[in-house]
């Protein structure tokens, strides 16, 4: 008896002691430095020479030892039209003359190469698609000619749209970006790049923008190998639904909205019609115009996609062709 006593009293103690809250076995210490010190060495200092002899300052990281260096297009935009050199300095204060090795505006995505002396120190590759809003980020960049300054925040939201492009759809984040960040990365907890930081809305505070690193992984390829990126189209203008949109014309909030078929276009021989709203491409549902086109572009020219709708409360599918985006 005074042992079986003794076995009911005591272990559950002793379990009590020994196990830990959820919260403490599930919390983490971020240590923000080492993150700093295992990507700082990938990132480089893009600086554009103006005729006029001033100098602007972006950013960028190498994503390979060879010399490929990513950034965003209009970091090197003006360099582009004014035929001007393209220089890059790493982390270690080395200065490279940089060659475009392919650009793509649509995304905002630049891909350099230098002729490094030795192998390079660069950043590994995350997977955007599985941050979570509230997850940790770091921000490395050059602002304001700054270099390899870091930023600590937060993912604040995805799928951000309507801000620069048709093919939108940024991590928005609180961690501080400025002007000389563009094409600096956006780095996890593991020190995987997830962003390339491209804008801010200045008009307010903690409100940056990145673009999500699997953009690039998907284009990577054809910028290697043919500098650009070739990208289906249905040739038709869509816009986002809003709430106080799909009020005042009686419609859903799921999908988007045609606002523009232009004649003797692949849309139009396929019946789409403006005021159709388009609520999934291949059976995929659409949210927005961004993600509309992302998987319009992935499709091969020539190939046919099917084309869910609504129109005068019905629904139902077309069939369209897929043509190259010009």
């Amino acid at each position: 008896m005074i042992l079986l006593l003794f076995l009911v009293l005591f272990f559950p103690v002793a379990a009590q002691k020994t196990k830990k809250p959820v919260a403490e076995q599930q919390s983490c210490i971020l240590d923000v430095a080492s993150i700093a010190e295992k990507v700082n060495q990938s990132v480089v200092n893009v600086q554009t020479f103006g005729r006029d002899g001033e100098t602007s300052f972006g950013s960028g990281f190498f994503i390979d030892p060879g010399g490929l260096i990513v950034t965003n297009h209009h970091v090197i935009r003006d360099a582009i039209n004014a035929g001007v050199t393209i220089g890059v300095v790493t982390a270690e204060g080395e200065y490279y003359a940089a060659s475009i090795k392919g650009i793509d505006e649509a995304t905002d995505i630049a891909l350099l190469e230098v002729k490094p002396k030795k192998q390079m120190v660069y950043a590994r590759l995350g997977d955007s698609d599985s941050v979570r809003v509230g997850d940790w980020v770091v921000a490395i960049g050059n602002p304001f000619g700054l270099d390899h300054t870091v930023t600590l925040g937060i993912i604040s939201a995805k799928g951000r749209s309507g801000l620069d492009g048709e093919y939108d759809d940024y991590l928005q984040t609180d961690a501080a970006i400025n002007f000389g960040n563009s094409g600096g990365p956006l780095v996890n907890t593991k020190g995987e790049v997830v962003g390339i930081n491209t804008l801010i809305l200045a008009k307010g505070q903690g409100l940056g923008f990145a673009i999500p690193i699997n953009i690039l992984k998907e284009i990577l390829p054809q910028l290697r190998s043919e500098g650009r990126v070739r990208r289906g189209t249905l040739e038709v203008e869509t816009a986002d639904i809003s709430i106080g949109t799909a009020r005042m014309l009686g419609i859903p909030v799921r999908g988007i909205r045609i606002v523009r078929v232009e004649r003797e276009t692949s849309a139009a021989r396929a019946g789409l019609r403006r005021d159709d709203i388009i609520t999934a491409v291949n059976g995929t549902p659409i949210n927005s115009t961004g993600q509309f086109n992302r998987v319009i572009s992935k499709l091969a020219p020539g190939s046919k996609v099917e084309i869910t709708i609504k129109r005068d409360e019905r629904e139902f599918t077309v069939a369209a062709e897929v043509v190259e985006k010009k």
